[in-house]
């Protein structure tokens, strides 16, 4: 039969072609094309599937200037997704009020990012930047009977473009606003004719700094990330494929510039200088760390065999492998004096094998799963702390400049995770417009930490003073069962409405900034948390011209993992001298929303689409000292309202080509960007306009775009630190990119 080779050969015929979405305007009517999605682990349009998925196909991506996964928060409704706090390339991912904040190790993340079958267990070097991509689906809720790896928010997969039989070549070059020298190159071709495939992928992308360090003029928040990928595809029989992906990424890039929000007296007592006033540019610092980089080296590998056992079986065995090593640091008080500045390493290494069976008949379909993974993370942390006498009450506040006191100690440690699941979902088909959906995932985790937390009398960290503030090893284990049921009602092929209950599951683990000596519980493990997310969701198309999508939920999450930044008195006198990274289950809460999608195609050439998200999310519980402060808390980064609007017309200009215009308006409700409740890091509403001109030359390989991004110069946050409550009198803020201007230019063939 020889269906697999007809396939890929097939595939490669029609990825030469041009698709009715990348054909002049005069040519294409106004119907609007289906994107295929793999969501379920089985082809599907994004209309047949009882799900709250969205995603984008290459052409959406390249005509919309998506440029990385940041550049999705635009286009999918309840999703937030931004640099961690002082990083450039570790992921923060929400979606619909489900999240994680803090990338330290033993912290799982509450969005599940993929890299085509892989888990990325670690948020270090995951904020990816779109490199020979085929699309990039956003799955909305719990996520586990599909996945072997279960998330509570949700699943970003990053689908990257498989090997071909024909020979491709893809190059392109930018250039823009802030020194940007962007490049990248992909090929894809025959190695062996009909038996091995293979392709290949670089990018290097670089840019200045949005801002300098004024003490020593370097550039802080630049780029400078260098990412490569290959792959080869065996077809070793009529029904079997084998496919080998390496990957490599390396970001050099200097630290995050950042905004100081408020006045530092403790900076008077060290030369007798006055403080520095609040900062008026928002990536500007006065950094006095000598380290001045961010540093991440991430590299995977994978190995996939998929076998079609017959006309209703096939089978998938992924084995892959990643490591990573980051080296950071965070002037937390952005000034000259070392008085909260702290750098670390981390290292994560993942070993996970999944193995997946389909089955597709007449009335069933269906995807089992085992998945088995082996994790170890850790790293140390060094923190430099100096506290003037007389903000302990040791010294006159009259004596300035006055004695410091200088206090070093590190945070160092280990977490170990193994976890093994089994997972199933089946759709049946009991009728001819009714379907209903069963899923089952059953797994155990286990944790186990090794814990170090001392003092040092230099700033060497070669001299330990005796203090040592934990030294434990715990562990732990977790049991779970996640089920999810949809029902769905297909009364034709234009319209599915559907309802759905599904929970999410999120392990425990250890805090490795635990202080024992303060708080004597936090070498225990914190609790799992979880969500048990109701849905209803409708689908319709219209005339083939508009494509809609809304859902209306409501969440109940249980033991929500907070990370919060707390004081602590090391040496017992009475005065917090140092901050404490506590981690801890804030009880419950109740998120509940209404997510709206459309895409219409109103005549040839125009095509208007967007989202919007409203939701209400709110604690119910919030143990504090034995008292519920629920009322006085909110949850971190979550819009009460946001949506995105977004406008294109294609045309044929003079002889040249096909040119399209684009014009993006996202607006975002005020959110609260940290755990600690902070007035000062709170950011307003706000919306940003992007823009893209698109000119494909007629009977010709080349494409040029001009990208404009922040066309206001909007000035936003996306996070920060505020460690007033443990004493410090500093708060951060890190801020979104200003305005750009990229020019681009593409040869494909």
């Amino acid at each position: 039969m020889h269906k697999l080779r007809t396939s890929v050969t097939l595939l490669a015929g029609l990825c030469a072609l041009p698709t009715q979405a990348e054909q002049p305007a005069t040519e294409q009517d106004s119907v609007i094309e289906k994107i295929q999605v793999t969501a379920r682990k089985r082809s599907e349009t994004m209309q047949d599937i009882p799900l709250a998925v969205s995603a984008l196909d290459k052409t959406t991506i390249e005509r919309n200037a998506i440029n990385n996964l940041v550049d999705l928060q635009s286009q999918v409704p309840s999703l937030s997704i931004y640099a961690a706090r002082g990083t450039s390339s570790t992921a923060t991912v929400y979606i619909r009020g489900v999240g994680q904040s803090d990338p330290l190790w033993g912290v799982e993340p509450g969005v599940g990012i993929y890299l085509d079958d892989v888990y990325l267990a670690r948020p270090q070097g995951a904020l990816l930047d779109l490199l020979d991509v085929e699309r990039v689906e956003v799955l909305r809720g719990p996520q586990g009977t599909l996945y072997g790896r279960n998330t509570v928010g949700g699943a970003v997969k990053y689908i990257t473009r498989q090997p071909q039989d024909s020979l491709s070549l893809k190059a392109d070059v930018a250039m823009g606003s802030y020194g940007q020298i962007d490049g990248k190159f992909a090929a894809s071709g025959s190695l062996v004719p009909d038996t091995l495939l293979g392709s290949i992928a670089v990018g290097s992308f670089n840019r200045d700094g949005f801002g300098e360090n004024r003490l020593t003029g370097k550039d802080v928040s630049n780029k400078d990330i260098l990412t490569a990928r290959a792959s080869l595809l065996w077809l070793a029989g009529d029904d079997t494929t084998v496919t080998l992906a390496l990957d490599k990424t390396r970001d050099n890039a200097n630290v995050r510039g950042a905004r100081r929000m408020l006045e530092n007296g403790f900076e008077l007592y060290f030369e007798g200088q006055p403080p520095l006033p609040v900062s008026t540019d928002r990536y500007d610092v006065d950094n006095g760390m000598t380290l001045d980089k961010n540093i991440t080296n991430s590299q995977g590998a994978s190995l996939t065999l998929a076998w079609d056992i017959d006309n209703s079986w096939s089978m998938k065995a992924v084995t892959a492998w990643r490591d990573g090593d980051t080296q950071g640091a965070i002037d937390f008080d952005t000034g000259p004096y070392p008085i909260a500045d702290v750098d670390a390493d981390y290292f994560d290494r993942q070993l996970s094998q999944e193995l997946q069976f389909n089955y597709s008949g007449d009335e069933w379909q269906a995807v089992f799963g085992l998945y088995l993974m082996e994790a170890e993370a850790g790293g140390q942390i060094r923190n430099r702390f100096a506290l003037p006498f007389a903000a302990l009450g040791l010294a006159p506040p009259t004596l300035i400049p006055g004695p410091i006191y200088y206090q070093y100690g590190v945070s160092g440690g280990q977490v170990d995770t193994r976890t093994v699941a089994l997972y199933g979902d089946a759709s049946w088909q009991f009728s001819e417009r009714w379907r209903l959906s069963m899923g089952l995932r059953a797994g155990r985790e286990s944790k186990e930490a090794q814990v170090l937390n001392q003092g040092f009398s230099d700033d060497n960290f070669t001299q330990p003073n005796g203090l040592v503030s934990a030294d434990f090893t715990n562990k732990e284990s977790w049991t779970d069962f996640s089920p999810r049921l949809a029902l769905d009602y297909q009364p034709n092929a234009d319209l599915l409405i559907y309802g759905s209950v599904a929970k999410g599951f999120k392990s425990g683990g250890f805090n490795v900034r635990a202080n024992t000596l303060q708080v004597p519980d936090s070498a225990e493990a914190y609790d799992p948390e979880s969500v048990l997310t109701y849905e209803l969701g409708i689908k319709p198309t219209l005339f083939n011209q508009l494509q809609l999508s809304l859902a209306l939920f409501h969440s109940q999450y249980k033991d929500i993992q907070l990370s919060i930044f707390t004081g602590v008195d090391s040496d017992n006198d009475g005065n917090n001298d140092g901050f404490f990274g506590d981690f801890t289950n804030a009880g419950k809460g109740r998120i509940r929303g209404i997510e709206f999608e459309y895409l219409w195609t109103p005549a040839k050439g125009w095509r208007v689409w967007g989202n919007a998200a409203y939701l209400d999310a709110s604690y119910q519980e919030y143990l504090s000292g034995g008292i519920n402060l629920a009322k006085q808390k909110e949850f971190t980064d979550v819009p009460e309202l946001a949506f995105s609007l977004n406008l294109q017309k294609r045309w044929n200009w003079t002889d040249m080509g096909e040119l399209s215009a684009s014009l993006n308006y996202q607006w975002r409700d005020e959110v609260q960007p940290v755990t600690n409740q902070s007035a000062l890091l709170k950011q307003p509403a706000f919306g940003l306009l992007n823009a893209t001109l698109l000119l494909n030359l007629d009977n010709s390989n080349w494409r040029l775009a001009l990208e404009a991004k922040n066309l206001t110069d909007k000035e936003y946050r996306t996070t920060g630190y505020d460690l007033t409550d443990s004493g410090f009198p500093i708060v951060t803020g890190y801020y979104g990119d200003p305005r750009t201007l990229t020019l681009r230019a593409t040869y494909q063939f």
